[in-house]
């Protein structure tokens, strides 16, 4: 699960990529993302720069509805995966039994060349969306790799 504040522009996005690298992989059946805000309120669409943004990825997120974090409690090995500390620190409080399975993006993709946090492009240009998205697409690829080596060791 990728959490960010409002539920409609960086956790949708990373959501997109990954339902996308789940289904070019051969370890991708039977997983799949999902998303949530700790601040989002229930169903509202993903941002219009974030539809357009993703739509230039061939991916199509305008069927999203954002979705509070803690409104329905998610399967125990759900990984979280945050874009900034304080949602980190938020979702630790929400979930408080599983702090093991939450993480930041940034240093869960191991994402050397990228910010640890993910800034919020809620509100800026299309081309502030394009960089954010280019952000997410390097950390949710890497994050997609480390899962899929966790993946084969375990198998």
């Amino acid at each position: 699960m990728f959490v960010c504040s409002g539920n409609t522009c960086r956790s949708p996005m990373a959501e997109g990529f990954m339902n996308r690298f789940l289904e070019e992989s051969p370890w991708g059946g039977g997983f799949a993302a999902c998303s949530s805000g700790t601040m989002a309120s229930r169903g509202l669409p993903a941002s219009e720069m974030a539809v357009k943004t993703m739509k230039e990825h061939g991916i199509d997120i305008s069927r999203h509805r954002s979705s509070p974090a803690g409104i329905w409690i998610p399967p125990e090995d759900t990984l979280f995966f945050c874009m900034t500390r304080r949602q980190k620190m938020e979702l630790q409080n929400i979930f408080s039994g599983r702090s093991s399975r939450i993480f930041l993006l940034g240093e869960a993709a191991d994402s050397v060349l990228e910010p640890e946090e993910v800034p919020d492009p809620f509100g800026a240009s299309l081309d502030n969306y394009r960089k954010i998205a280019l952000i997410l697409l390097g950390m949710v690829k890497d994050l997609q790799r480390s899962l899929e080596k966790d993946l084969r060791f375990s198998a």
